[in-house]
This record gives structure tokens, sequence and C-alpha cells, in this order.
């Protein structure tokens, strides 16, 4: 008999952090398509973060004082679930570079963005999202008892590695989004979208877009005191510029 506490405790990881992730992913294609760059990466973060979490939760692996630490989740996740989860390499730099710079959300700090970088979150977060529901279960075969864990995740790997249109979830709140055709975020969520939708799509025509901007602390360093005396800055970037415009001044 499967404790009410553990069900109790997966609905929670579903959710608070997966269907919310799902939110934050529609979010994000959203700001990136009508080009909202820095709204785009806040949102792309967030949901991974999301996702992460819900992984580790459904896993009964802590996560307590982790924030917007995708990476260190991973780690976790490889490190104390009864599987790994191999992201390709760019999905990888895709996390590294938005923990670099996508939580400071009052532009502490300078932003870029690649071309690609929707492409990227929709692989990204098709290969994570997998992952997040209860694997490491049993079901009844005759009488005896059968582990589910190695059938999911070879369902899992089969899916990412030939690009299927299977999100291996079967009743998700994306799944539920796809499958309302006048639900107003459908449009969000399939717009060129190679990894979601009901068809599986071998390309997509789009206009690709990349944007930066500096930081005004980047601009005017010198400004960082009198900016302190009204406003909160993390301590690492308050020192991060104070070390940048003791750089600049031996330049001179």
């Amino acid at each position: 008999m499967i404790d009410r506490n553990e069900l109790l405790l997966n609905d929670f990881s579903t959710r608070s952090f997966r269907d919310m992730a799902d939110r934050d992913y529609i979010h994000a294609r959203l700001a990136h398509r009508h080009r909202l760059i820095p709204q785009f990466q806040w949102s792309a973060l967030h949901c991974l973060e999301k996702y992460v979490k819900a992984i580790l939760l459904y896993n009964r692996i802590p996560s307590k004082e982790l924030k917007h630490e995708v990476s260190e989740g991973l780690s976790r996740i490889n490190n104390g679930a009864k599987f790994s989860i191999d992201l390709p390499t760019e999905c990888l730099k895709f996390i590294d570079r938005l923990e670099s710079g996508a939580e400071f959300r009052y532009f502490e700090v300078s932003y870029y963005s690649k071309q690609e970088d929707l492409i990227l979150l929709d692989k990204t977060v098709s290969y994570l999202r997998r992952y997040c529901q209860v694997l490491d279960y049993k079901i009844k075969n005759g009488n005896e008892e059968v582990n589910i864990l190695n059938a999911m995740i070879n369902r899992i790997n089969s899916s990412a590695a030939d690009n299927v249109i299977d999100t291996c979830i079967t009743s998700g709140w994306l799944e539920g989004i796809m499958k309302k055709k006048d639900h107003p975020a459908r449009n969000a969520l399939l717009w060129k979208n190679l990894y979601f939708g009901d068809r599986k799509r071998h390309s997509i025509t789009m206009i690709l877009y990349s944007e930066s901007g500096n930081s005004p602390l980047y601009l005017h360093p010198e400004i960082l005191d009198l900016v302190l005396q009204y406003v909160f800055l993390p301590k690492r970037i308050a020192n991060a510029w104070r070390e940048e415009m003791q750089r600049r001044k031996k330049k001179v």
C-alpha cells in the first residue's frame, strides 16, 4: 500500500514545481518572441530551476538551500538518484550562461543572448522535463512486483535520442495545453518549437535574433557607493564591481 504522505509529496512536486515550471517555460517563449531578452533569460532560468527541483523532490533528494542553481541541482541528481541525466553539451553551456547573469533582475550585470537561445531552451526543457515524474516505482505483473525504473529510463533515452514528440509524461500541464486547441497559451508553446507539438518537425524557419546590453555599473562603476546608499545589491556583485573599478584605474 502506498503511503498517503508520499502521494501528497509527489503531488506537491508536480503542482508546485513541474506545473509552475511549465508556465515559466511558456512565459520565456513569449518573452523571446517579443524580444524581451532579459525577461526571457529570467523566466528560462526559473523554469529550469523548478524542473530540477521537481526531479530532486520526486527522488527525495533535499534542495532546501538551492536558489537558482540549476547546475548544482543536476549534480545532486546525478550523485543521489538511481539514474543520471546527461544533457547535451550545448544545453549545459546554455545553463551556465543563464546562471552567470539571468538571476539579476535590475541590470546589475551586463547581459547577452545568442541567436539560437530559444531553440536551446526548447531542447534543454525537452531533455530535462522527461525526468520530472515518479520513475522509481513497482507495478504488478501476475503474482510479482516489477520495478518500472529501467523501462522508464529506456523510454526517456530513446525519445530524447530520436527527437520523438513523446514527452514521456501522460497528464502534465503542457500536455493539457497541447490537447486544448483553443487554449490561449497553446500558440505560445508550439510556435517554432522543434521539441513540443502534436507532430514531429524536422526543421523550422525563423529570424535569428541576438541582443546584448551593458549594465549601468559596467559603464560607470564609480557610482557604486552612491547606488549602495539607496538600493540593495548582493555583496558579491558590489565586490565584483569594486574589483573592476580598481582594475580599470590600474590600466589608466
